[in-house]
């Protein structure tokens, strides 16, 4: 049986990745914050190992398993990825420490692939098409942690002879989601007939589904393709307008959508179209999850 390594295993995409490499015949090392309250995400499967490690502490794992040889190591933990926390700057160095730490225990416990998570935070304030050799200016202290640990990882992956796979993800949606997301907070309300105040909404934007992610981040690690930046991303653009719109029509909801109400964030204005041509090239992967049918998953459970 082949083994993977995930750190963040209780995380949005975590769970999902987890099922990915279940079905695909993985036996998964699931690191996870101790006391987590999202343990029980986890499924109950004995093919899964649970090790409870704050991420300061990975350099135990090493004493914690038994097997010292993997195919494949996930990165996903990373804390502080939401408004306030994303420029707290003592907070996202900490992640970057904690990624560098990371890939130095893939490299003693024999991993032959390791995966990081980026994010589109990397591009910065951004419009039309990106690539990922599209320059990044991040804004956020999160995003600059996330473009550092990627520049440091790929140089350590060189010099320890190890694949690098690092994943850039756009608008992520599904089960598990925040909150307080766009689209969560908009089927709350939609759900209760609520009036949506937003933004004028006329940004690009795109939005992929976390299984749809899941599935390619399982590729990325599994497949025999390049090392590098792979942008993850449904490649259908559209303007965010159109998106709230159609939630909306799905949900059959009353509720006014008031587009131009509040100012945008102080992130500012903006717009992109990722662009997944490497993605297609390098694996046979689609995005099966359409947005109506996301939505329309979604909405079962917002009328449970």
């Amino acid at each position: 049986m082949k083994k993977a390594i995930i750190t963040g295993a209780t995380s949005f995409i975590g769970v999902h990745l987890i099922n990915v490499l279940l079905s695909n015949d993985y036996h998964v090392t699931a690191i996870v914050r101790p006391h987590s309250i999202n343990a029980d995400r986890i499924p109950i499967d004995k093919r899964i190992t649970v090790i409870e490690l704050d991420m300061s502490d990975i350099h135990q794992l090493v004493d914690k398993v038994q097997e010292k040889e993997y195919e494949v190591f996930y990165h996903l933990a990373w804390e502080g990825v939401r408004v306030p926390y994303r420029d707290d700057k003592l907070l996202q160095m900490s992640n970057y420490n904690n990624a560098i730490k990371a890939m130095e225990i893939s490299v003693i416990l024999n991993c032959k692939v390791f995966v990081g998570s980026g994010s589109q935070a990397e591009y910065g304030r951004c419009s039309g098409k990106i690539t990922e050799d599209y320059i990044p200016q991040p804004t956020t202290e999160y995003g600059k942690a996330k473009l550092a640990a990627y520049r440091t990882l790929s140089s350590l992956s060189k010099i320890n002879n190890i694949k690098f796979i690092w994943t850039r993800i756009f608008s992520v949606y599904g089960k598990y989601d925040y909150e307080k997301t766009l689209v969560m907070s908009a089927l709350t309300k939609l759900s209760k007939n609520e009036d949506l105040q937003l933004t004028e909404c006329k940004q690009m934007w795109d939005y992929v589904h976390v299984e749809d992610v899941a599935n390619a981040m399982y590729m990325l690690g599994a497949y025999d393709c390049k090392d590098g930046i792979y942008n993850i991303a449904s490649g259908n653009s559209k303007q965010l307008k159109d998106y709230v719109i159609n939630m909306k029509k799905i949900t059959g909801s009353s509720s006014k959508l008031d587009f131009g109400a509040i100012q945008y964030s102080t992130e500012g204005f903006v717009s992109f179209e990722p662009v997944i041509t490497k993605l297609l090239s390098s694996i046979d992967w689609t995005c099966k999850v359409s947005f109506e049918e996301g939505i329309t998953n979604l909405w079962k459970s917002f009328k449970l």
